[in-house]
């Protein structure tokens, strides 16, 4: 009676996640629209400009600028006495610790397991379903982001906002062992370690890692602002400002934004309808409970609502995107 009374109750729980469901395909196909509009706006719009000097003419127009990064400023993280010449310096502590994960069966019977993983947020622990897995409640060192002030792409100055965008494909490892022993810690490869066997860390125990930028080359889509660049808004309401490493002119930038807005379209088409087909399926999970003590029936009746709870999802969320396509 028991598991009939919580399938019951996951009626409510089908209900919800149908709504949100439905708000996130509606609002999904509203900005595929708005970013059709604004890669369209941005064709119509943008001009290739050369990096090697600034044509005031150009000001206040949508522009596509390609250069050499150009960055002759050290940056320096004294807790760890690291410095090197780059525009951007990113510090990561990551924490050993415990991750619960759960996983429902068919009788609706949750099982609930615990690993160990190297994670960058900590972990509430006191919300596990079991007691014995606890973490830490707070870094032995927090992350940190360290950034030039005078970085250009040739005689363009980039605004501290897109040098924080920049990529971060450097993984430094010169590091100052004395220093490091100084602070109790080890090194081991790229990583920055209090484990005492880095092989088989404890919970609790913390890495370090320093990703820096190394690029030669950038490129920018952005609204020219004197010597330096501020964000393009289209008539949508979508904001643009978009750095890129490699050479790349507007046609290729503009390309590459519209790829990734597809796949992001597709990605939450299907979240959407997923979350249909289970809210379909929890709603009409009772049947299949109530089933489920007659052997044969129960599985026949088991795959009959998994089934319609299938098409009844995918039929809602095909109707509910049509419609916000029109709207």
């Amino acid at each position: 009676m028991k598991k009939i009374g919580d399938s019951f109750k996951g009626i409510g729980a089908g209900i919800l996640m149908i709504i949100i469901g439905v708000c996130l395909l509606w609002w999904n196909e509203g900005n595929n629209v708005k970013n059709l509009k604004t890669t369209a706006e941005l064709e119509d719009n943008y001009i290739d400009v050369k990096s090697d000097s600034v044509d005031s003419k150009n000001d206040g127009k949508l522009v596509a600028v390609s250069g050499k990064l150009i960055n002759e400023k050290e940056l320096t993280d004294n807790k760890f006495n690291i410095t090197i010449k780059t525009p951007l310096l990113k510090r990561t502590v990551e924490v050993y610790q415990w991750v619960e994960k759960s996983e429902t069966d068919d009788k609706d019977n949750t099982t609930y397991t615990y690993e160990k993983k190297w994670e960058n947020d900590l972990i509430d622990s006191s919300e596990f379903h079991k007691a014995g897995h606890d973490n830490p409640s707070q870094k032995l060192y927090e992350d940190e982001t360290f950034t030039s002030d005078d970085v250009k792409v040739g005689a363009f100055s980039l605004t501290d906002s897109q040098v924080k965008r920049l990529s971060t494909e450097g993984s430094y490892t010169d590091f100052d062992q004395e220093k490091i022993a100084a602070l109790n810690l080890k090194t081991n490869g790229k990583y920055i370690t209090n484990s005492v066997d880095v092989e088989n860390p404890e919970i609790g125990d913390i890495r370090v890692t320093f990703d820096y930028n190394n690029s030669t080359e950038i490129s920018v889509l952005a609204i020219q602002n004197g010597k330096s660049f501020t964000t393009f808004t289209s008539s949508a309401g979508k904001k643009v400002n978009r750095i890129m490493d490699g050479t790349h002119n507007g046609k290729d930038i503009i390309e590459t934004i519209k790829s990734e807005n597809k796949t992001l379209k597709w990605i939450l088409r299907i979240a959407g309808a997923l979350l249909c087909m289970l809210g379909f399926g929890a709603i009409l999970s009772p049947i299949s409970t109530i089933t489920g003590f007659i052997p044969i029936l129960g599985s026949i009746v088991g795959a009959a609502v998994g089934l319609v709870s299938t098409i009844l999802g995918l039929c809602l969320s095909f109707i509910v995107i049509a419609i916000a396509w029109i709207r």
